[in-house]
């Protein structure tokens, strides 16, 4: 076994973190019924209509689009991104935790639009090109991308409402955000 020594500070002391500094289990349990956390109260919004236009709206900020961009470069996964906004969005109390799940499909299909919208090729989930890759035949590889193009269209329509599709078509452009390549 390694010997310690206690005369050199350890990786907490380094880091500047005391380990024991936090609360203790339950802790929450205790608080007064007043200071409730957002997503103890009733959600702001019951409907997924409402939802996906607010989301919208936040997204096309001048500043979280131009981030959102840059991940999608980056080839951020589609549904990493989603699971962060919608979660960040339950945390908040915007939605509760089963409209959540109903908005993941319509959230995941408006990031893929906005991708489409500005050329860059989405990656849908972490590995997603790696699954194509060890195809040995290509004909097939190239058939059952044009297939899942082809479904993707399909529920884009149907999963997005179409008023927040057609304002997709109007964000600005990568050369008037200043991100031009």
């Amino acid at each position: 076994m390694a010997d310690i020594d206690k005369t050199q500070p350890n990786d907490f002391e380094r880091a500047g973190v005391n380990p024991f500094n936090a609360p203790v289990p339950g802790e929450s349990l205790t608080q007064s019924p007043e200071q409730k956390y957002p997503w103890e109260q009733p959600a702001k919004h019951t409907e997924i209509q409402p939802v996906m236009e607010e989301l919208f709206i936040n997204i096309s900020q001048r500043e979280n689009f131009v981030e959102l961009l840059n991940l999608l470069k980056n080839n951020t996964p589609i549904d990493e991104l989603a699971q962060v906004i919608l979660y960040k969005g339950m945390t908040e109390g915007i939605f509760n935790p089963d409209l959540m799940l109903l908005l993941i499909e319509p959230t995941m299909y408006l990031l893929i639009a906005i991708a489409e919208e500005y050329d860059i090729e989405p990656t849908i989930y972490e590995g997603f090109e790696d699954e194509l890759i060890d195809e040995r035949d290509i004909k097939d590889e190239i058939s059952r991308k044009n297939v899942v193009k082809d479904k993707v269209k399909q529920i884009n329509k149907d999963s997005v409402p179409s008023s927040i599709l057609a304002r997709v078509k109007d964000l600005p452009s990568e050369e008037e955000l200043g991100i031009g390549e």
